[in-house]
């Protein structure tokens, strides 16, 4: 999914660092795509009390809530009447420049086919939508 470059924000390792720690989470430096390979639906609900309970920096949230998200994402179907979904969205709308390069790339733009898309998609393009002409370069 083609992220547009001026939107690119990735994991850094102090964030990725940081959060392992605190969650108690492996860390191999052979983890390619370490946010989406720690997700785990089970750990929501303290992801989240993380999230909102501040005291972490942009870049430990930024990752966060990569791992939030894929953590849904391997929810499967019940994402749709999960409460914590909702509050999910509204806190990455309301912090959209944190999260435009998120929003974007799970937004899957690039693929109308459902095949190539996750079960998150749907619901992070509408909020893509309310930002789009925003986020995009004239």
């Amino acid at each position: 999914m083609a992220v547009p470059e001026h939107l690119w924000r990735f994991d850094t390792a102090a964030a990725v660092d940081s959060l392992a720690r605190r969650f108690c989470l492996p860390n191999d430096p052979r983890m390619q795509d370490w946010p989406w390979e720690v997700a785990d639906p089970k750990r929501l609900d303290e992801f989240l009390a993380a999230y909102d309970d501040g005291g972490i920096s942009d870049d430990e949230r930024f990752t966060l809530m990569e791992i939030v998200i894929q953590s849904f994402e391997d929810l499967g179907p019940a994402i749709a009447t999960d409460p914590r979904w909702g509050r999910t969205l509204e806190a990455i709308d309301r912090s959209i420049a944190l999260h435009a390069h998120s929003v974007w790339y799970w937004s899957a733009v690039d693929s109308e086919a459902p095949e190539e898309q996750w079960l998150v998609t749907p619901f992070l393009r509408k909020i893509l939508d309310r930002h789009r002409d925003r986020l995009e370069r004239r």
